[in-house]
């Protein structure tokens, strides 16, 4: 038998965005940069924030994400990310835990059209030769920092970053889980040693993602498309019976 998250689906529900356009218009992002590490964690806690509708990873893990979009619709920002790896169905996901932003008005719209969990933070993207590290700082404090080790060059085809999948109010109709997934022409990708420096889920309200061991840190520079939004999930039902086309 394989097993389901058992969110309570109300607590989930408390944080959560509310979507207010369903068909945003596509944003181009020419020239992005993204900075992921990824750790697996603890189980017991996993499963305990993620929906009924959704299988955990085996092992389970999350992705730590810091990205840097120099152009977009409302000018350039930050966007970082903790997200857990499910399964919805057999497909492997990101599910939303929280993100940070640093422009204020892409964020808002980043919530109101994709349903991003998002509040507001300082977030810095820097690389070097030797390392590429990202930052979340909230009230004077770093509560996430991030880094790829000793990058060496790979296939961007090779990196595994996955569509989002975004818990999420709907104005006028039944709370969903949205499935976001940006598309990438990639200009070139890193793989390293990832390295958690500091992690505060208290700051920043990601209690549920408790690190265990290092995985792998990727990054990439690629020109990405954020489509509207082309799937729901039922966050009630398993998700091979529960998603449908929007």
């Amino acid at each position: 038998m394989p097993f389901f998250g058992t969110l309570d689906l109300a607590v989930g529900l408390a944080g959560a965005p509310v979507m207010t356009d369903l068909s945003p218009k596509t944003w181009e992002l020419p020239g992005a940069e993204v900075l992921q590490v990824s750790y697996e964690v603890d189980e017991a806690a996993s499963l305990a924030i993620t929906p009924s509708s959704l299988h955990p990873s085996i092992p389970p893990y999350a992705t730590f994400t810091v990205a840097r979009y120099p152009e977009s619709p409302h000018g350039p920002f930050h966007l970082a990310s903790v997200r857990l790896i499910v399964r919805a169905g057999i497909r492997p996901r990101g599910l939303l835990i929280g993100a940070w932003c640093d422009n204020e008005a892409a964020a808002a719209a980043l919530a109101a059209g994709w349903g991003y969990k998002v509040s507001p933070a300082e977030v810095s993207y820097v690389r070097n030769y030797q390392a590429i590290r990202g930052t979340v700082t909230i009230g004077g404090r770093t509560a996430l920092d991030i880094a790829l080790l000793d990058p060496e060059p790979v296939v961007g085809a090779d990196l595994e970053l996955f569509d989002n999948l975004h818990l999420t109010n709907v104005e006028g109709g039944a709370p969903v889980i949205v499935q976001v997934d940006p598309t990438y022409a990639h200009r070139s990708a890193d793989r390293g040693r990832a390295e958690l420096t500091t992690y505060e889920p208290e700051t920043l309200g990601t209690t549920g993602i408790v690190p265990v061991y290092r995985v792998v840190a990727v990054a990439c520079s690629a020109d990405i498309e954020l489509a509207a939004p082309r799937f729901v999930i039922d966050p009630t039902k398993p998700a091979i019976s529960g998603t449908r086309r929007i």
